[in-house]
């Protein structure tokens, strides 16, 4: 991740941390956004394209409570060999219904991603086919049982 973060400049760093904490619901937010940053419209809208073919930004839209709507959310945890760790998660991100995923070194489930599903049987599908593609086969399966929301926002 330190190497990501080197690749940015302050005008990133600056422009991720509004995307998470500011996003403007206007008709033209990417260029709402370039007047706060002093950038142009096409400029902000070229670094945002930058920084998620970089793997920083995964996407940007709303953030929904999927309890409201029957949705289903889970948190896995993965114990990935070193070697397979790239392999293992572009698997895992090759899902829409994965929100975010994290390293946890210090523990024998050591990749750590959330799941958020319209059916218990989507996510189990899910789960099978990234144990299938990745030849995993310690997961754990931690279902929410009580939502405790508490915002996180990632500065670089």
């Amino acid at each position: 991740m330190a190497d990501l973060i080197s690749k940015l400049d302050e005008l990133d760093k600056k422009l991720v941390i509004l995307l998470q904490e500011s996003f403007p619901l206007v008709l033209r937010p990417f260029q709402k956004l370039g007047k706060e940053l002093g950038l142009s419209e096409e400029e902000v809208i070229s670094r945002i394209k930058r920084l998620k073919s970089l793997g920083i930004i995964k996407r940007i839209g709303p953030i929904y409570n999927p309890d409201a709507s029957g949705f289903k959310r889970t948190l896995i945890g993965i114990s990935a060999p070193e070697g397979k760790l790239k392999k293992i998660v572009e698997i895992i991100n090759s899902f829409k219904e994965v929100t975010h995923n994290y390293l946890r070194k210090d523990d024998i489930y050591n990749l750590w991603f959330t799941l958020i599903c319209p059916t218990q049987r989507r996510s189990d599908e899910i789960i099978r086919t990234i144990k299938e593609r990745s030849g995993i086969k310690a997961v754990v399966n931690l279902p929410t049982i009580k939502m405790i929301k508490i915002k996180t926002v990632f500065k670089p």
